[in-house]
Formats: C-alpha cells, sequence, structure tokens
C-alpha cells in the first residue's frame, strides 16, 4: 500500500479531472474533490466511496477568486484532512482573437489557471514538505511548448504552468516532494468540444482517451516524472516545435489557426 493516502483533485466534476479521481480511487487513495458544483460532487463522490471502498470529502469551491485557495487550505485544516497529493486540474480555456475577448473572461481565465495554481502550491506544500514526502501534479497542456494563435491567453498560461513546475522540481530536489506537469495534447473532453469549432480539424489520432491519459499520468507522477506527454504523436509535434525556427513554428500554428 503506497503511503501517499489522500489526493486532492480541482476541477474533479468533469473532464481530466473526474478520470483523475477516478483512476486515484482505483489505486485506493482517499479523495478531496474540489468544483463549483456541489450537486455534481457530492453524486460522483458517492458514487466513487461505493465502488472503490474510499473515503471522499466534497468541498464545492470556485477557485477563480484571489483568497479561494487559502479559504480551501483553512477549510481543510479545520477538518484534519492532511493532502498528500495535489492534482492542479481545474482551468478553462478561450478561443478566440485577443481583441475580442471579454477583459473579464480573460482575467478569469488567467487567475483560474495561473494565480490559482500557484496559490494551492503554495499552501499545500509547506505541509508536505514537513511530512517528508507527497506530490504535486499540475495540467498543463501541449500548448506549453508553443505559441497558439487565436488562443493566446490560454496558450501562454500553460507556458506559465510548465516553467513553474519545472523550476519548482529543482526547488524540491531532496525533500521527499516532487512534481510532475502533466501536458496532454487534444483530449476528449468537454472543454475540447466548447473550442469554436477548433475539435473538427484535428486528426482522430491526435485525440487521446481521458481516462487512459489520467492512468498513464498517474503512473508517471507516481515514479517522479517532472514533465509527461502523453502520445508518440504529441511528442513528436513538441519536438519539431523545438528544434526548428520559432518564427517557423508561429506561423505554421498561425496559418493553422486561419482555416479554423
Amino acid at each position: 500500500m503506497h503511503n501517499l493516502k489522500t489526493a486532492l483533485i480541482t476541477g474533479a466534476s468533469e473532464g481530466i479531472g473526474r478520470c483523475f479521481a477516478e483512476v486515484y480511487a482505483q489505486n485506493g487513495h482517499n479523495l478531496v474533490l474540489v468544483a463549483r458544483s456541489k450537486e455534481k460532487l457530492e453524486l460522483f463522490a458517492a458514487e466513487l466511496s461505493t465502488k472503490y471502498a474510499i473515503e471522499v470529502k466534497v468541498f464545492p469551491y470556485d477557485l477563480i477568486p484571489v483568497d479561494a485557495a487559502k479559504n480551501l487550505f483553512d477549510d481543510l485544516l479545520t477538518q484534519n484532512i492532511a493532502v498528500d497529493i495535489l492534482v492542479n486540474n481545474a482551468g478553462m480555456m478561450l478561443v478566440e482573437k485577443l481583441h475580442q475577448s471579454n477583459n473579464q473572461s480573460l482575467n478569469n481565465l488567467l487567475q483560474l489557471n495561473v494565480q490559482s495554481l500557484v496559490n494551492m502550491t503554495h499552501y499545500f506544500i509547506n505541509p508536505m514538505i514537513a511530512r517528508g514526502k507527497g506530490k504535486i501534479v499540475n495540467i498543463g497542456s501541449i500548448a506549453s511548448f508553443m505559441p497558439t494563435p487565436n488562443f493566446s491567453a490560454y496558450g501562454a498560461s500553460k507556458a506559465f504552468v510548465l516553467s513553474f513546475s519545472e523550476g519548482l522540481a529543482e526547488e524540491l530536489r531532496g525533500t521527499g516532494v516532487t512534481i510532475t506537469c502533466v501536458c496532454p495534447g487534444m483530449t476528449e473532453t468537454k472543454m475540447l468540444s466548447h473550442a469554436e469549432g477548433l475539435e473538427r480539424f484535428i486528426p482522430k489520432f491526435l485525440k487521446a482517451d481521458p481516462m487512459e491519459l489520467a492512468a498513464q499520468a498517474y503512473k508517471a507522477s507516481m515514479k517522479g516524472e517532472v514533465v509527461f506527454l502523453d502520445k508518440l504523436a504529441n511528442k513528436a509535434i513538441v519536438q519539431w516545435a523545438s528544434h526548428y525556427p520559432r518564427w517557423m513554428v508561429r506561423g505554421v500554428n498561425g496559418l493553422f489557426s486561419r482555416f479554423k
């Protein structure tokens, strides 16, 4: 039996987050599920606790407000819930040109994808270091590695997640706490279906099954891998983006975005 008993998963009511919850439950972890919808979380929690004989706690939180991470941390502290694994999955995507974007939506995206992730990590990492064990799993994207015209703010937020995770991995060396940045490509979730028609131009072989992704990412994080890419095609795309001139990568991505 692993000694990392409890996993907290944000954005756990649907998509990749829901799949992560299922995978951690399959592997015997107790769960803390966080998302905005209390009803969805409670139904899912009842299903998981019955199916896998684990403890599942539900915390309905909107993580966009700047004080949300601290309030959640304090809430768990008062209930004596120690988090051994933090999965920072909650996030949002906007597919539109920046000058056409709503300012509040942009701020919400950056707050959730960047600031909330940093705050959650900051609050939950210290108890892990004190115990000498723990894992942080941050959800980046294949967009972390390249510019993303028509959803530039989203791509930039995921580039931040990758850089933050890699830097933190070195800070944590020798503490017993590891960090893994999971960088999915196109995954068949509701977020992809809301990508303003972008999904229609993506070949089937590039689309990942979210349960398979979560299962592979779980294994990678338990082994302490710092960066995880889930498909051979995604690894090839990242290699291409890393080795060709930036003007070429930028231009090809821009051309693709104009065909949407």
